[in-house]
């Protein structure tokens, strides 16, 4: 036992290297495996005027400073965790006061019994709609994200609040069960979200959901191979899938009923790679509350040129999305658009790139002095080391 732990730390302590998925991957045998890595996001924006008073300035922002660790005990018993350190401290009043706080925004448990069947529980991503969380927000086809410029956030984690985990709304507390069949033609999540109904018939009762997707696997091309999605794979493998997703929770006398479709597309044809993917959501009572149903749609596409500069491979992105009119919310929210181009850089994987992305957005919510329209210029740098 002893040499099989000086053996790892000796691993440890020769794991450790740059431009790898993993800072530090250890492979002990016997289906016993460490992976640990670092990853962030930096991201300065010229914003444009929002009224008359305002002025366009710089805003410099880190969205995601973050640490996580995976591994597996055996074969069939494995495990996850990511904490971030982009948290803010805020005083009784709300007002942000100080950063760096740590939070875990996800940890879990899965035991891998079959390709058909892994069972799964603990702080996870939720798996609906391929732009409301399920997907990994390190690949992103635009690097401000599926909601930006939207008013009422459409694609979303529709759980109940208290729900979802505390710095990451995309997480939720869950137990499923996930997997493929008939050769990866087809994959299934089907999954129960926790609720704090203990003492108040007004809090959120348990959650169910289920997402199918379909791959046409005889045509030579592949679903989403993981539990987590991606919007572009980077030509990696010939996609083209198609995903329902339904949720609903009690809270109260109001049921939230979420309804998700998308699609995704995407074909290496040597010089270039090409992806289109779309996706539609609809909510009902959102997040338990009576009358607060709203909808968005998104259309967003990459042009992945597969061959190296000094910096990588180019790409250019489009993005259009729309979010509809909610009427019973704190504030009634009209709808809005966003039309958005990007070009980037990606230096290795969809983790390491470089991004300078243009959205302008309309928004039928704002009025005078307040302006409908403004375009906001990002220049964006993800690592994951």
């Amino acid at each position: 036992m002893k040499k099989s732990y000086l053996a790892a730390a000796a691993i440890l302590g020769a794991a450790v290297f740059a431009g790898q998925a993993h800072a530090v991957k250890i492979d002990l045998g016997e289906g016993k495996s460490f992976n640990m890595g670092f990853r962030a996001k930096i991201h300065g924006t010229y914003m444009g005027k929002r009224d008359d008073n305002d002025k366009a300035d710089l805003a410099l922002s880190v969205p995601n400073s973050r640490i996580y660790a995976k591994g597996s005990i055996s074969k069939i018993f494995k495990w996850g965790w990511q904490g971030d350190f982009a948290g803010s401290i805020k005083d009784n009043d709300g007002d942000t006061i100080g950063f760096g706080v740590f939070k875990i925004v996800d940890a879990f448990i899965m035991l891998d019994f079959a390709k058909e069947a892994k069972v799964y529980a603990g702080f996870i991503k939720l798996p609906f709609e391929l732009h409301s969380g399920i997907q990994s927000g390190w690949s992103f086809i635009m690097p401000t994200g599926p909601n930006y410029g939207l008013a009422n956030q459409p694609f979303t984690n529709p759980a109940a609040d208290g729900e979802r985990a505390a710095g990451s709304g995309s997480r939720a507390a869950q137990l499923g069960v996930w997997g493929k069949v008939a050769d990866g033609m087809f994959k299934y999540y089907l999954y129960l979200v926790d609720a704090r109904d203990e003492d108040s018939t007004n809090e959120a009762k348990t959650g169910y959901g289920v997402r199918v997707e379909f791959a046409p696997t005889m045509a030579g091309y592949k679903g989403h191979p993981g539990y987590v999605l991606k919007e572009t794979y980077l030509g990696k493998q010939n996609t083209l899938t198609v995903g329902l997703a339904y949720f609903t929770e009690k809270t109260g006398g109001n049921n939230n009923k979420s309804l998700g479709i998308d699609a995704l597309w995407e074909q290496n044809f040597g010089a270039v790679t090409p992806n289109i993917n779309v996706g539609y959501v609809k909510h009902e009572n959102f997040r338990g509350v009576d009358g607060r149903d709203r909808s968005g749609w998104i259309v967003q596409g990459q042009l992945l040129f597969n061959q190296d500069t000094i910096l990588g491979k180019p790409a250019i992105g489009v993005r259009w999305a729309q979010s509809n009119k909610d009427d019973d919310a704190p504030v009634t929210f009209e709808k809005s658009s966003v039309i958005g181009v990007t070009g980037q850089l990606y230096v290795k994987g969809v983790g390491n790139r470089i991004a300078l992305s243009i959205d302008r957005v309309k928004d039928d919510n704002q009025s005078a002095p307040n302006k409908d329209s403004w375009t906001d210029v990002t220049l964006a740098f993800w690592y994951n080391f």
